[in-house]
């Protein structure tokens, strides 16, 4: 009976330690979320893309460049804010994430779709100076020897703001 009793007393300090651990675990990252960025304040940007390479025949040749204006939404000092494309009717609409780091993250999907069924994109940029450069790629289906493919295109990127 007593070892009964001091085995349930050590479970429950277990117990009582993995709550702990899990609540301190949960306001850490609620304050990794709380903590404001001052890098990428919202506003009007010039984004550019220059193509690297791509894996099929029709992506745009090495060093074609595509520039759109872009707002980007949010309230200041927020880490996720949405980037939409002005003049652009491929890649409307970007989730950005700015990271722990100040790294800055860009997703869309093709056409301003929910999934990547059509075409995926993503981007990494940090800050240099007074603009934000970095590498993205692409994927999109295509037709290639008329065989279904997966295409990849790689590209640098550029946003800038406009002032």
């Amino acid at each position: 009976m007593r070892s009964s009793i001091v085995s349930l007393t050590l479970l429950a300090c277990v117990c009582a330690l993995g709550v702990a651990h899990a609540q301190d675990s949960a306001s850490s990252g609620a304050k990794e979320e709380e903590d404001p960025q001052t890098i990428l304040p919202p506003g009007l940007y010039l984004f550019q893309t220059r193509t690297r390479d791509g894996s099929c025949p029709d992506a745009p040749r090495t060093g074609y460049v595509t520039s759109a204006v872009a707002t980007l939404d949010g309230v200041p000092g927020s880490r996720t804010m949405t980037m939409q494309l002005l003049n652009s009717k491929y890649w409307p609409t970007w989730t950005l994430v700015v990271g722990a780091d100040d790294s800055i993250t860009g997703n869309a999907f093709m056409g301003g779709a929910k999934d990547d069924k059509n075409g995926s994109t993503r981007f990494e940029l940090r800050e240099k100076k007074d603009r934000f450069q970095g590498v993205g790629a692409r994927t999109y289906p295509s037709t290639v020897n008329g065989q279904p493919t997966r295409c990849t295109l790689n590209y640098d990127v550029l946003l800038k703001p406009i002032r």
